[in-house]
């Protein structure tokens, strides 16, 4: 019988940014094991499932992972297989991410690591499926996704201004600045634009609570003046709380 691999040697014949991500990732899990600790999660584009790895080392029950991309999904199976996690973490491909194969409310925790600025605008259909797989009194969770709301593009180009512009004119920038190859076809999908907060809970239905981060003199201020902890975070931490039904 094989000896499972440790996360670190089953990522060092990989991509160098899958061992950049390492620790990042786990910097934000162990904010979030709290939330994750012994619960059914679904890890909404979950790539090769590096974030779901760490969210089982954080605690979680069991992680099903979904993405739109199958290539992802047949890399990640044998990944999380050498680190014998198979009976943990279940890797699965969704052609329509807005139309996941799950009942309703099937999951305890719902995570988003640094995946929503990756889906073009409008957002909706993808946002209310997201919030059809949390089970009442269940937790949506949305991290690392950078914040549109700020005039710069942290996540893609590196530029001020350029996530307020129009897509097209945001591509010419950063393609005359060099910041973006003109031989690249996957604008659309890169993230340049964030998304923003109004966004995100204007397409969750029902009641719920967003747990606001307070860790930051600002976040208390904001709060104290009604407003959204993270609205000027770069990159906000969104937790949400799925009302109960009443018994």
């Amino acid at each position: 019988m094989a000896t499972a691999l440790s996360v670190e040697q089953a990522i060092s014949a990989r991509d160098h940014g899958y061992r950049d991500r390492l620790p990042t990732m786990r910097t934000s899990f162990a904010v979030l094991a709290g939330h994750v600790r012994g619960k059914r999660v679904l890890d909404y584009g979950c790539g090769i499932g590096l974030s779901a790895v760490v969210q089982v080392e954080s605690g979680a029950a069991h992680v099903t992972g979904v993405d739109l991309f199958e290539d992802r999904i047949l890399e990640g199976r044998p990944f999380v297989a050498s680190m014998g996690l198979s009976d943990r973490i279940r890797l699965e491909h969704a052609p329509d991410t807005r139309q996941l194969p799950f009942a309703g409310g099937a999951f305890e925790v719902v995570t988003c690591n640094a995946m929503l600025e990756h889906i073009p605008q409008p957002r909706d259909a993808w946002i209310r499926e997201i919030w059809r797989m949390v089970a009442p009194g269940g937790l949506l969770i949305v991290n690392e996704t950078p914040n549109k709301y700020l005039p710069w593009d942290f996540h893609t180009l590196g530029l001020p201004l350029t996530n307020w512009l129009p897509s097209r004119v945001a591509h010419w920038i950063g393609v005359k600045t060099g910041h973006w190859r003109a031989d690249r076809t996957d604008w659309d999908y890169s993230g340049w634009r964030g998304m923003g907060y109004y966004e995100f809970v204007g397409n969750l239905g029902g009641d719920f609570t967003v747990e606001h981060e307070v860790t930051r003199p600002r976040h208390r201020v904001l709060r104290a003046l009604g407003l959204p902890s993270g609205l000027l975070d770069p990159y906000p931490l969104y937790v949400v709380r799925k009302a109960r039904v009443p018994v």
